[in-house]
């Protein structure tokens, strides 16, 4: 039984069709919530440099467009948290897991990085070695 469902999401295909299963898991349990993690990557200048403060307005805002859109994808009859956070993608997720001690992280074969991955993304490969909670990987 999960209690909390730690959805990794970016957009891609993958992450959408991760959207809709975790929503699909969270109805089937009782009292159970969705947290919804959108890593928009580090911050790439200090913190007071002036394209930093527009960088994190401008990832901010696309951030919280995702989140709107895996909130949607999720669908309705599940509590879902917001979870907005400046690390790269498999950081960001293993802490808010570890953070909120997720039951489950579900999360797309591949996100938008390009190659990074043959058969898999490096992102989703980092977080199936490191997670403290099981990791259902959707294709």
């Amino acid at each position: 039984m999960f209690k909390q469902i730690l959805l990794a999401y970016d957009g891609s295909e993958y992450s959408r069709r991760a959207a809709e299963l975790a929503g699909k898991l969270a109805r089937e349990q009782k009292d159970c919530v969705v947290r919804i993690v959108c890593a928009v990557g580090d911050v790439p200048w200090g913190s007071s440099d002036p394209m930093a403060e527009r960088w994190i307005a401008e990832q901010t805002l696309e951030g919280n467009r995702l989140i709107d859109e895996a909130s949607a994808l999720v669908g309705n009859g599940v509590e879902i948290r917001r979870e907005l956070v400046f690390q790269s993608p498999a950081e960001g997720i293993l802490n808010v897991a570890e953070t909120h001690q997720c039951d489950l992280i579900v999360i797309g074969t591949k996100g938008k990085g390009g190659f990074a991955g043959l058969f898999m993304g490096s992102q989703t490969q980092k977080v199936i070695s490191m997670a403290n909670c099981p990791v259902l990987v959707v294709k």
